[in-house]
């Protein structure tokens, strides 16, 4: 019986220090890389060294540390436009920022939780400091809601625990809020198929959220539009409610392989933070 296929080392130990950058999210030094990767200093430079020359990680010249690179960047952009679910929300969510002048977001499950992988800013001026990478709130945004109401990312009960409890820190944008409201607010996403946020994380800021499914089904992705509260309501029947939905739906629909209708694909709410 044939065994594991073998791989290549050094790319699996190229992956461990990549791994730890991630995690890490900020610049390293190299004794703290080699410890995160399980190298020896040593060993762990000669690999920086090459996946410097390739653009994989970039050194900082004043203080010698380490860093992902630009050709880093550029793989998760080649993932975007590649892979068929945030392919479709690109153009889409392009589209629908051209038409309504407001800023909107792609946001993935990341290492730390809702994590933006792409942003469209829009006509409107924002108090938001949001880019690629920028963290948000399971439990403070309207983001954060929808992968409550429909994620099944194994750790989301324990970020979402540890948020309405106040120990999560200051890594993610987003307010903290009262068990019981996060709990109906989750269940109301789950009713009508999107989120709402009036004011919040920053006062007069508006945003609506809405789950985007792939192929059987499958939970993949958030689509987000964010606008000034003057100009942007997110009641029921405003223009960036039901065309976000309408986007999100269309996406959807056009990707799952599955007879279920949108947005009735949720997993089972065990309760949030409980224990």
């Amino acid at each position: 019986m044939a065994g594991a296929a073998r791989g290549i080392q050094s790319i699996e130990v190229s992956g461990r220090i990549l791994r730890a950058l991630v995690e890490v999210c900020e610049p390293m030094m190299l004794k703290d890389l080699a410890a995160a990767a399980d190298l020896v200093p040593a060993q762990c430079h000669a690999y920086l060294t090459s996946m410097r020359h390739v653009g994989l990680v970039h050194q900082e010249m004043d203080t010698g540390l380490y860093r992902m690179g630009p050709f880093a960047m550029a793989l998760g952009i080649g993932w975007l436009r590649s892979s068929p679910v945030p392919s479709a929300a690109l153009r889409t969510l392009g589209a629908l920022t051209d038409e309504l002048g407001y800023m909107s977001v792609i946001a993935v499950w990341g290492q730390f939780g809702p994590t933006i992988v792409h942003v469209n800013d829009g006509l409107w001026p924002s108090a938001l400091n949001i880019r690629q990478g920028t963290l948000f709130s399971i439990t403070g945004t309207a983001t954060g809601r929808v992968f409550a109401a429909f994620g099944n990312a194994d750790d989301i009960e324990d970020q979402i625990t540890s948020e309405l409890r106040g120990a999560a820190g200051g890594r993610s944008l987003g307010p903290a809020q009262a068990r019981e409201d996060f709990e109906a607010q989750v269940q109301l996403a789950r009713k009508v198929g999107y989120s709402t946020a009036i004011g919040a994380p920053v006062p007069g800021i508006n945003a609506v959220a809405a789950p985007i499914f792939g192929k059987d089904g499958e939970f993949t992705l958030v689509a987000t539009v964010i606008g000034p509260s003057g100009e942007m309501p997110v009641d029921d029947d405003s223009p960036a409610v039901q065309k976000l939905f309408a986007a999100a739906r269309s996406i959807s629909e056009g990707l799952v392989e599955t007879e279920k209708s949108y947005p009735a694909r949720t997993r089972q709410f065990s309760g949030v933070g409980t224990g």
